[in-house]
């Protein structure tokens, strides 16, 4: 059965091993695992009329692996901003970089280019690219849970009458991009490690071997195939 895909996320996992495997530094993997990005990106946005990608970059954990691992990842998301940022004014798409900028740790140059690529797609409407940077999915629940105690607080929210959708609002996501229909993990491993842990409430979880690196098309398409035939119930029972 094909059904509604509205909004995939990636945990793009595996750069590293990709690169220990071939004898080469890990840096040689982050590298690999940016290039693949505007072609899994694009293969959603064209092939498959999905309008919310969003992609696991660089969690609050992160902050433990080596500094010049951090410097190399940071150097890599500045030049795909710079390089790419044209292409995707052109096919319309809306980038938003999700997580916890105002960090003191972050590069100023770093945060620069984010911010301008966010502003330079800001009127972009056709499809949505979510890219998830020092970003933890706990911190995100906790962020939106102390600004909605302060509109309560501030009598701008009234406790009593609370929706899902007046907290999702709160989210990185907002309310419009809070529900992951299926979440794709590479590399093996079986975890979600802190990625979206309130919108994939009910999203449907795929873990493939493939470290990203090596995620194409043809691995995408067949992750698009196996969504399509799995039986998607919310809690309620579907023959």
């Amino acid at each position: 059965m094909s059904q509604d895909l509205r909004h995939i996320a990636f945990i793009m996992d595996g750069n590293g091993r990709w690169a220990k495997k071939r004898l080469l530094p890990r840096s040689m993997g982050h590298r690999a695992g940016v290039k693949r990005i505007k072609e899994i990106i694009t293969a959603c946005f064209e092939d498959y009329g999905i309008h919310t990608a969003s992609l696991y970059c660089f969690s609050t954990e992160n902050w433990n692996r080596p500094k010049d691992e951090i410097t190399t990842l940071f150097r890599l998301l500045r030049t795909f901003f710079e390089k790419e940022i044209d292409y995707f004014r052109k096919k319309d798409v809306r980038i938003r970089v999700l997580g916890f900028l105002e960090d003191e740790r972050i590069p100023e140059d770093t945060r620069k280019t984010i911010l301008q690529a966010m502003e330079d797609t800001k009127d972009c409407k056709s499809h949505v690219f979510n890219v998830l940077f020092n970003y933890g999915g706990r911190q995100e629940i906790l962020f939106a849970t102390k600004k909605i105690a302060q509109k309560v607080k501030d009598g701008k929210l009234d406790v009593d009458t609370l929706t899902e959708k007046d907290f999702e609002a709160e989210l990185f996501t907002g309310a419009e991009d809070s529900n992951v229909d299926l979440l794709v993990r590479t590399s093996g491993e079986e975890r979600l490690s802190n990625c979206l842990l309130y919108q994939i409430a009910y999203s449907e979880f795929l873990f493939t071997d493939t470290y990203w690196p090596d995620f194409d098309k043809t691995e995408l398409a067949k992750c698009i195939d196996i969504y399509n035939h799995r039986n998607r119930r919310f809690g309620a029972i579907k023959e």
